[in-house]
């Protein structure tokens, strides 16, 4: 297993330092939150590419993964108004060819919560066609698409490893699959293994972090209420072989370059551990 610093926790200073960090702190590699100012879909296809990858270049560090802005303000993959839906299909079609401008191994989609009010099978119908638009944009230029689920704080649509199997399958594209983010079994309260008995070689990333069952909040290993030498034991036991992105905010993003040499530190001491 290889290391990532997601630059989501270091985005009040330039995307120069997220870089700077993960390389001075020895990750194998950076994800990038699709965020203006650092790397906003439409500015990185007007152009913006060329930082990135210089400084990718520069740092010798592999982008592994993209994450455009999709928590439902302005964009979202289940708006009812039919305008919105469009113009939301355009900009994660953008956010695609954004990934695959940089060189992003995976571009990372999430559901944001739909709104009260509404029929949830609606949703999930609307959820899975727009998904089918984008997996064959996504098929077409060659750019692989990871769902992430989110937390019950944060949607409806996909937080389970069961929501993840179903949306996977439906959409049922080779270009679509799935990845976990650890505080999402901890608060929907199911095993983590689930997602490997479920999806098995289609988990293809983790944002590895901590989190405590009544808050979204992503900690640093150790700082929350999970059993991480228990979870490292699995993930060796299942054969995961992808990255680990430590996805840090809140708390620690005045801070982020404590934060980033105290997670990477921590990480590595876990993956070291004798059984």
């Amino acid at each position: 297993m290889k290391t990532a610093l997601f630059t989501a926790g270091i985005s009040k200073f330039p995307i120069d330092k997220a870089f700077e960090l993960a390389a001075k702190y020895h990750y194998d590699a950076i994800e990038i939150g699709g965020f203006r100012p650092h790397a906003f879909p439409l500015d990185i296809v007007n152009g913006g590419d060329s930082k990135i990858v210089a400084l990718s270049q520069q740092y010798e560090l592999p982008i592994i993964s993209y994450a455009p802005e999709n928590t439902g303000s302005p964009y979202s993959l289940v708006f009812e108004d039919a305008h919105l839906n469009q113009e939301s299909l355009e900009y994660f079609k953008k956010s695609l060819d954004a990934a695959k401008l940089i060189g992003s191994k995976y571009c990372m989609f999430a559901c944001n919560h739909p709104g009260y009010g509404r029929n949830k099978e609606d949703v999930k119908h609307l959820f899975i066609q727009n998904m089918k638009v984008l997996a064959k944009h996504a098929e077409e230029i060659g750019q692989t698409v990871i769902l992430e689920p989110v937390t019950p704080y944060e949607g409806t649509i996909l937080v389970t490893s069961d929501d993840l199997l179903w949306a996977v399958n439906e959409v049922n594209s080779p270009m679509v699959k799935g990845m976990l983010d650890l505080a999402c079994p901890l608060i929907a309260r199911e095993p983590v293994i689930e997602y490997f008995h479920k999806l098995g070689k289609n988990i293809c990333h983790i944002h590895f972090i901590d989190a405590m069952i009544d808050s979204e909040d992503h900690l640093i290993p150790g700082d929350g209420q999970m059993d991480f030498p228990g979870i490292v034991r699995m993930l060796k036991e299942v054969g995961y072989d992808g990255y680990l992105s430590l996805e840090l905010f809140s708390r620690y993003e005045t801070e982020p370059e404590f934060a980033a040499a105290r997670g990477i530190k921590v990480i590595h001491l876990l993956l070291e551990a004798k059984e």
